[in-house]
């Protein structure tokens, strides 16, 4: 239902999830100039030299479909607020397992290459879509707060 600003906040976060597979998380650069690797949300971009050292992210990638398409499907339902917000505690808590599966492969990628590893803007879009989520709790927690009040004056 569109009309609830939580149904909004929902898609905010899937769409800053869906930015996160647009934008580099994490660079690496490597002894040689043109030795570079570029993590995304869901998959890396490497120069011809670095890529047979990088592996796919396969965790990375999951965790992003899965933070991407929770908060989608969440926003349908409304009927059920409980639920919905055990729902939005669940991609709260894939946001978070979202960081730490991107931490854990990219100190991985650097152990296993010999690489430097720096952060990039794109980590910032799950921070944001946490943020989203948080408010979309909110927001959901504040529904049924009315609904039980109309109940008790019934």
């Amino acid at each position: 239902m569109i009309q609830r600003i939580q149904s909004i906040y929902l898609l905010l976060a899937g769409i800053f999830a869906t930015l996160a597979c647009a934008a580099p998380c994490a660079l690496f650069t490597g002894a040689q100039p043109d030795a570079t690797c570029s993590l995304y949300g869901c998959h890396y971009v490497a120069s011809t030299c670095a890529e047979e050292q990088f592996t796919y992210p396969f965790g990375v990638a999951l965790m992003t479909a899965l933070s991407t398409i929770l908060p989608l499907i969440i926003i349908f339902g409304y009927k059920k607020r409980k639920r919905q917000i055990s729902h939005v505690n669940l991609a709260m808590l894939l946001v978070v397992a979202w960081y730490a599966v991107c931490a854990a492969y990219c100190f991985a990628a650097a152990s296993r290459t010999g690489f430097e590893v720096a952060p990039s803007y794109g980590l910032a879009f799950p921070a944001l879509s946490l943020l989203a989520l948080y408010l979309a709790k909110r927001g959901i927690k504040h529904d049924e707060a009315l609904v039980r009040a109309a109940d008790r004056i019934r």
